[in-house]
């Protein structure tokens, strides 16, 4: 479904797998155009692409959103379980490639963890590679690719080949927790992202000058963890374990997951404590006697009679945050 809005000028097109980024979709949407990488035209242009029975949906949260981009909506037909994972990766590489021939738009823009993307990136350098060839004036002239490839924070979604070999210049990474930040200083958030990454690529290169007209390099691919935010007097005098629920909700994604799931979390911010190395059966019942009962007073739900047990995060919980 076309959004259609004809007076916008050329800018990016952003081409996004729902059905990747799964309950967070709308939260990384939200806050990928709210903080927007300064060296990337600003996107005029934003494809969803969804499952087909979920089109209307979707059509009318985004143009409700963004009323200032053209939307459009696609229902991508799964025909077989077999072909589930690349039929959106097929749709988005073809409308991509398409939209950026016919000049709809600047810059393809992907948001998806998946690591089917390499061969846009290549057939995208390969077509402007021929522009600059034929000495097309609208041809990029800073000798980028015009691609981004928008991650999420979630943890274990990338993949490793994909972290050591892609560039990453040509990546952005989206704090979803950034929806909830009381600070509205998008700025001042947007600079410290780039001065950190400009840092790391002048370092990588033997150092760098001021007058280095290098566009900075946008976050890293993979974040280990949503970075880490300052605690307040109150914070650090709670006890341990009301720290280790906190942390959880600042990491764990909105929507269903198990006690298990919270394991990683807790090694990466208290390695010390008997969570970090306790067996499955173990951890699940310390979990549901002395980690639960806190993580439901700020929001966490516990779903029905489910063996093993499963638990909700929610957007009340991603909310109780503003307070810390």
């Amino acid at each position: 479904m076309d959004n259609s809005n004809n007076s916008n000028p050329t800018g990016a097109g952003i081409y996004a797998d729902i059905q990747n980024l799964q309950e967070i979709a709308r939260d990384v949407l939200l806050v990928l155009v709210r903080r927007w990488p300064k060296r990337v035209p600003k996107p005029t242009r934003l494809n969803l692409y969804v499952r087909a029975d979920h089109l209307h949906l979707w059509s009318v949260w985004a143009k409700d959103a963004f009323p200032n981009v053209e939307v459009t909506v696609k229902g991508v037909q799964h025909y077989s379980l077999a072909a589930t994972k690349n039929a959106a990766d097929m749709a988005i590489a073809v409308d991509a490639i398409s939209d950026f021939n016919h000049k709809r738009i600047s810059h393809v823009a992907v948001v998806s963890d998946d690591s089917d993307f390499i061969s846009l990136f290549a057939k995208l350098a390969e077509e402007v590679g021929g522009a600059r060839d034929a000495q097309d004036d609208d041809a990029q002239d800073d000798g980028l690719v015009p691609f981004l490839w928008v991650f999420t924070d979630r943890r274990d979604t990338k993949s490793t080949l994909l972290q050591d070999f892609f560039p990453e210049r040509y990546v952005y990474t989206v704090d979803r927790y950034a929806l909830w930040d009381d600070d509205d200083d998008d700025d001042e958030y947007e600079n410290a992202i780039e001065d950190s990454a400009r840092a790391k690529d002048g370092d990588d290169n033997g150092g760098g000058s001021d007058e280095d007209e290098r566009p900075p390099a946008p976050a890293p691919a993979v974040a280990p963890s949503p970075p880490p935010q300052p605690r307040s007097a109150a914070q650090s005098e709670m006890p341990e374990m009301e720290r280790i629920a906190i942390q959880i909700i600042r990491d764990m994604p909105v929507g269903k997951f198990k006690s298990t799931e919270c394991q990683g979390v807790i090694k990466d911010g208290f390695p010390n404590h008997q969570l970090a190395e306790a067996d499955g059966p173990a951890f699940g019942i310390i979990f549901r006697r002395d980690v639960f009962p806190i993580l439901e007073k700020r929001g966490v739900r516990e779903i029905g009679n489910q063996k093993p047990r499963q638990y909700e995060m929610t957007h009340e919980a991603k909310r109780s945050l503003l307070r810390f």
